[in-house]
């Protein structure tokens, strides 16, 4: 009872903290969103300067316009594959990345600010603001990364390096994870009688948990390479389950990262891997309501790659897909969270409160 009455009140003292950081992960994932969207609609190189101040604001004036068409001139997205676009055009694909950029500085203040209030107001604890200070580095991490990637795409390749799109997909990735594991921990509420799970439920959820954000890793290197334009099948690969092109690249594990076939072919294998990981976790814990979570969530995921592959990138399928990533990263984030709160294994220390 004792116990019970204080989780109540410090969650009732915890609310608007709780508020404010599921609304950072909301964000978090809406930017994943519009970052694909960017990237879909060949935009994202369309901007050829990074202005983290000044570049608030768009070109107000013809004068201005002209400057930014005249610099993206330059680029090789423009001259391979844009040359002799109209202003009309490139006005178009420049402003899908100003609210690229614009909604990564919003998200950035809405994380901020009430982190500077709720610390000087003392109404989060000093291991909680060690936390959020670890998010908030890799969140201006992230956005070095974001213009890191667009560099990549500017000096002889008309694309963005796929290895730097990983990077900054993954480190929107951490960020989402550091903000929802500390919305968990205030929201799970801890109950008297604790769960018995075997040490093995938590090693084996910790292992689907790897296991996708490799995938999503890969995922990047799907998008990055355009690996999703070939074998347009499922489940076969050019009518087999393995197909021969796998191995060309030399040295041979070059082609884990370089080869399209390859790339999709562990996309594919890790999706059916953690699926089948997924249903044997739920058999062995059906009495644990969060792995359900998990798994409609993954089975959802699986659906939206799919129609994705199969009907050839439509964009908004394929922006579903990568934003349900998150959300199927964020229901496994929450199984684990909520075995360390209720269950009686030691090794739910490995998370510490």
């Amino acid at each position: 009872m004792e116990q019970n009455s204080a989780w109540f009140m410090e969650q009732k003292q915890s609310k608007p903290v709780a508020i404010w950081l599921f609304l950072c992960c909301i964000m978090v994932i809406f930017m994943v969103g519009i970052g694909g969207f960017t990237r879909l609609s060949k935009a994202g190189l369309s901007i050829t300067e990074w202005k983290p101040i000044t570049g608030t604001l768009p070109p107000l004036s013809g004068q201005d316009w002209l400057q930014e068409k005249l610099k993206y001139e330059t680029t090789p997205e423009y001259k391979a594959f844009n040359y002799g676009m109209s202003m009309e055009e490139f006005q178009a694909i420049y402003l899908i990345e100003y609210v690229h950029r614009l909604v990564a500085r919003l998200t950035g203040l809405v994380f901020v600010l009430p982190f500077i209030y709720f610390t000087l107001r003392r109404k989060i604890s000093k291991k909680v603001v060690i936390r959020l200070f670890v998010a908030l580095l890799f969140g201006a991490l992230q956005a070095f990364a974001g213009w890191y990637m667009v560099k990549s795409g500017l000096a002889t390749e008309p694309h963005v390096s796929h290895y730097r799109l990983a990077l900054h997909l993954l480190l929107a990735l951490i960020v989402f994870a550091l903000l929802s594991y500390q919305f968990f921990d205030y929201q799970i509420r801890p109950k008297q009688t604790k769960l018995k799970i075997s040490s093995d439920t938590i090693y084996y959820a910790g292992t689907i948990l790897a296991l996708i954000v490799m995938q999503i890793i890969f995922g990047a290197f799907v998008a990055g390479l355009n690996a999703g334009l070939i074998y347009n099948t499922f489940p076969l690969m050019d009518g087999q389950i393995i197909p021969k092109d796998l191995f060309f690249l030399h040295p041979i594990w070059l082609n884990i990262f370089e080869n399209r076939a390859t790339v999709q072919f562990i996309h594919r294998a890790l999706a059916l891997l953690i699926l089948a990981l997924v249903v044997i976790l739920t058999v062995k814990n059906a009495s644990v309501k969060p792995v359900y979570i998990m798994l409609f969530s993954v089975i959802i995921q699986i659906i939206l790659g799919v129609i994705t592959l199969l009907l050839h990138i439509p964009i908004a399928i394929a922006i579903a897909h990568q934003l349900f990533s998150f959300i199927l990263f964020g229901s496994s984030l929450y199984f684990l969270c909520y075995l360390r709160k209720q269950t009686t294994s030691p090794i739910c220390t490995f998370f510490p409160s």
